[in-house]
């Protein structure tokens, strides 16, 4: 199948914005931690996340990126659903 994120990226481009899409391995770190990591080595104007429901019992149990980034986010965040 297609990369993840390509579609996107190539609609945007489209419409003239650079864009990049990263695959990172998380090498024993969490999801939240990685995103932010990479963000600021990068130093990433935005981060585009998309957003997806679980039930409350997964989130209280997983924990989920979508609500820890926003709680605390490094950089102006962008969520599509």
């Amino acid at each position: 199948g297609a990369e993840p994120g390509a579609d996107a990226a190539a609609y945007l481009a489209r419409h003239g914005v650079n864009v990049t899409v990263d695959r990172l391995p998380s090498l024993d770190h969490s999801v939240i931690d990685v995103l932010r990591r990479h963000g600021l080595d990068i130093a990433a104007d935005l981060m585009v996340m998309g957003a997806y429901g679980h039930s409350r019992l997964r989130e209280r149990i997983f924990g989920g990126v979508t609500v820890s980034m926003l709680e605390d986010p490094s950089m102006p965040i962008l969520m599509a659903r």
